[in-house]
């Protein structure tokens, strides 16, 4: 079990449990993440319509990743799909579900107005969805071998590349 928490833990170490760590402790920060929120509103100075805007740009986000995952989105921190996605928003950053989760928490933390709410998606929530992309990572490079290992140099993580993005068309 604690071999699943180390970040330098190998994909089948992950893989031979039957609980998906790495998904499970996205939910709870994710969890975590909206109670905080809600209950603890501080008032940050910033106008709600601008954590409306950012809140909606995570949710086309996250639509636009699921167009293309499709059945994958269901999966396990482990790939399911048989092939390796790197069209639409995965042409771009090979974590474009994570970024959406990020921007997401922070358009619920600005909306509600809540630095504690805020606090925590940088010291907390961002940091899980970096270690889930980085399990992820490992799977997918033991899975596809070079095929990721290609695609992993021309993409960005979580973030696009700046300036290469237009050569990913």
């Amino acid at each position: 079990m604690s071999n699943a928490w180390n970040s330098g833990a190998r994909a089948e170490d992950l893989s031979s449990s039957k609980v998906d760590y790495p998904s499970l402790l996205m939910v709870i920060c994710l969890t975590v993440n909206l109670v905080v929120s809600l209950f603890y509103p501080t008032g940050i100075g910033i106008p709600r319509e601008f954590g409306v805007i950012v809140l909606i740009c995570g949710f086309l986000i996250f639509g636009y990743v699921l167009i293309y995952l499709r059945r994958g989105f269901f999966g396990e921190t482990k790939p399911v799909l048989d092939r390796l996605v790197t069209n639409g928003p995965y042409r771009f950053c090979r974590h474009p579900l994570y970024l959406s989760f990020i921007i997401i928490l922070l358009g619920i933390d600005l909306l509600l107005g809540s630095l504690i709410g805020l606090a925590f998606t940088l010291a907390v929530s961002i940091p899980n969805a970096v270690y889930r992309g980085k399990v992820e990572d490992r799977f997918l490079s033991e899975r596809f071998g070079k095929e990721w290992s290609d695609y992993a140099k021309k993409v960005g993580f979580i973030l696009p590349k700046l300036g290469e993005c237009e050569d990913q068309r």
